[in-house]
């Protein structure tokens, strides 16, 4: 079982650094575990790796966390210290690749990675201006990259290391991260990373030799509603997309300026398509349309986890241009495009399950196996009521239909209902109130007693994309 921890890292003083820490309870089992280490979750994962885990820890490193006179005292060999007291003169070269210098402190080597993110107040006379948001976004991303890329099942944050923003981001994150993960697993829930906090006893001010290590399970839940609001979807029309891939000023004049804008745009455009298919079929479950769901080119697993992969790398190219300041990116925007994309991929994987792809319009789709086939799919997205109405929709078309002679030709919905009636435009309240089985757009023929559906080949369906996107809420 793989697990991976986080926590915010310190360079303290190696001569206090080193702690034992042991531990008595790990998930109700009794255990009696005690090691020396640098920090609680380095003990942690030794103690994982005693239990048979994968673990690993990342230590999260405010960029500030140089700017420490003390420092200067015990960090080692003599080249550090002097390239410390430079960067302490001139900043400028360290935050724009802290990476360079942190990378080369031997300190809390045990980890297996870490993470850089921004710091905001004042240090040694060195302002550093960033965003709260900014450093969320920068723990969230780290951490479902790192499960997109090698899945774990158990994540752990460590929040000994005091409390302070950076723990705050930490455990946003983490929330963050539950909601997302709990979108993507709506077949096997069993898939959905458990997530826990972590700590040591009190350390600072503490005469004791030993510190016992405490785990809490967080528990989460997420439920079928939309990240994106009905206004963002019909009124707006996804306008917060402009605000993760927006358009430099500062772009050259001529030709280059133009291909980069042309990129920025095709960009958006890609992970649009992405966004408004997840709308699409959101809102045609929710709101109980299940033909439509026949007729939609969803994208592939793959296609979607790569676009999640570029979305997070576009913050990731912001927010490492700098670390003086951070790029203040609109957290809303990110957490909106981020959480559909999950629930997409989850979505895709319920269809998917369920076999409901594009058929062959000639021989239409069975209305018993439409019945059948959303049965499961409602127990999963735990909509029951939905259900209710689609089976008393479809009892009542098989009891109306099974009245008339055999429907061998497909035939129009509206000319079986009034045989002296014209096909019109459909309506929106009939299309929702009957299933999506509205009369104008649905055709149906029997064949041995079954029953097949299709909509007809003049259906306007961007109409109703159009109703859905305004009825996502």
């Amino acid at each position: 079982m793989k697990a991976l921890i986080y926590q915010v890292g310190r360079f303290d003083n190696p001569k206090d650094s080193v702690k034992n820490f042991f531990i008595k309870d790990f998930h109700g089992e009794k255990v009696d575990y005690s090691n020396w280490a640098e920090l609680s979750s380095l003990f942690l994962k030794d103690f994982l790796l005693q239990k048979a885990f994968e673990a690993k820890t990342v230590l999260v490193y405010p960029v500030s966390i140089v700017f420490n006179n003390k420092f200067v005292n015990y960090i080692t060999p003599d080249s550090m210290k002097s390239e410390l007291l430079s960067i302490f003169k001139t900043p400028s070269m360290y935050l724009k690749n802290p990476d360079d210098f942190i990378s080369k402190i031997n300190l809390e080597n045990k980890r297996d990675d870490k993470l850089i993110v921004h710091s905001l107040g004042e240090y040694m006379g060195i302002s550093l201006d960033a965003s709260y948001d900014d450093i969320v976004l920068e723990v969230l991303f780290d951490i479902s990259r790192r499960y997109l890329e090698e899945p774990f099942k158990r994540l752990y944050i460590d929040i000994s290391s005091g409390h302070n923003i950076y723990i705050s981001a930490m455990l946003e994150a983490s929330r963050h991260f539950a909601v997302f993960s709990h979108l993507m697993h709506w077949v096997d829930e069993k898939n959905v990373p458990e997530i826990y906090i972590s700590f040591s006893d009190p350390i600072l001010g503490s005469s004791a030799s030993s510190y016992e290590i405490h785990i809490q399970k967080q528990n989460f839940t997420a439920f079928f509603a939309s990240p994106i609001n009905r206004k963002e979807a019909s009124e707006h029309n996804f306008s917060f997309l402009r605000n993760i891939y927006s358009e430099p000023k500062d772009v050259p004049k001529g030709a280059e300026g133009t291909k980069i804008k042309q990129q920025i745009r095709e960009k958006r455009k890609k992970l649009r398509e992405k966004v408004e298919m997840f709308c699409y079929l959101f809102s045609a479950i929710k709101n109980n349309v299940p033909l439509y769901l026949y007729y939609q080119h969803y994208h592939s697993e793959g296609e979607v986890i790569e676009e999640i992969l570029k979305l997070i790398e576009n913050a990731k190219e912001k927010l490492l241009k700098d670390f003086k300041s951070s790029a203040y990116l609109d957290k809303g925007a990110y957490l909106k495009a981020l959480l559909s994309l999950g629930f997409y991929l989850g979505i895709i994987r319920v269809l998917e399950m369920f076999n409901i792809t594009m058929f062959c319009q000639d021989r239409g789709i069975e209305l018993d196996t439409i019945k059948k086939n959303f049965i499961g799919i409602y127990d999963i997205f735990k909509i029951p009521t939905n259900y209710v109405m689609l089976g008393n929709e479809i009892s009542n078309t098989e009891k109306f239909l099974n009245e008339l002679d055999d429907i061998k030709n497909w035939t129009g919905l509206y000319k079986l209902i009034s045989p002296s009636s014209s096909q019109t435009d459909p309506d929106e309240r009939n299309y929702f109130a009957h299933s999506g089985f509205e009369r104008n757009v649905t055709e149906v023929r029997m064949n041995e007693g079954k029953i097949f559906v299709r909509y007809a080949h003049n259906t306007n369906m961007n109409i109703i994309n159009c109703w859905l996107k305004s009825r996502i809420e």
